[in-house]
């Protein structure tokens, strides 16, 4: 005797169908493209930060330079140490200097710094600020491991 078919129900779970390269590719694309733009949208409000939170106390304390040491390697990074300077290149004293001023200053200079610094054999540099210019410069160097392979025979 041939099976009734019933009436499809709404609350039962469809099959969902397999994807297609296609939809594969372009579900790739939307993440690296919000990725990107994450990116972006957040190294835009530390220049924004850096512009109107930090660049005005930094020269109410006469710091026209600031030079931040980053380094890292096996999954970890940091800023390793900042240094402020005058117009004249005397140095400025980070006690000088108001600490929340400080910490505002690092958190943006994290945005900077290059994706992966601190991975695999790591990598180091420098961040320089000018803030007559407004210009902040990167100086960066990637460390990695090279393996060479020598072969020789010999007849003897």
């Amino acid at each position: 005797m041939p099976q009734k078919k019933h009436a499809h129900n709404s609350s039962e779970p469809q099959p969902v169908p397999p994807k297609t390269a296609t939809d594969l590719d372009n579900e790739l694309h939307e993440i690296l493209f919000g990725y990107a733009r994450d990116a972006e949208s957040s190294l835009e409000r530390a220049k924004t930060r850096l512009r109107t939170e930090v660049f005005p106390v930094l020269k109410k304390h006469h710091v026209a330079n600031m030079q931040a040491a980053y380094s890292g390697s096996g999954d970890e990074g940091a800023i390793d140490g900042l240094q402020y300077r005058d117009a004249a290149g005397q140095r400025v004293e980070r006690k000088t200097l108001p600490p929340e001023t400080i910490e505002a200053l690092e958190a943006c200079l994290y945005e900077f710094l290059p994706e992966g610094y601190e991975t695999d054999d790591g990598s180091q540099g420098t961040l320089t600020l000018d803030l007559p210019s407004g210009r902040l410069s990167l100086q960066h160097q990637e460390n990695y491991t090279e393996t060479s392979e020598t072969s020789r025979e010999w007849h003897v």
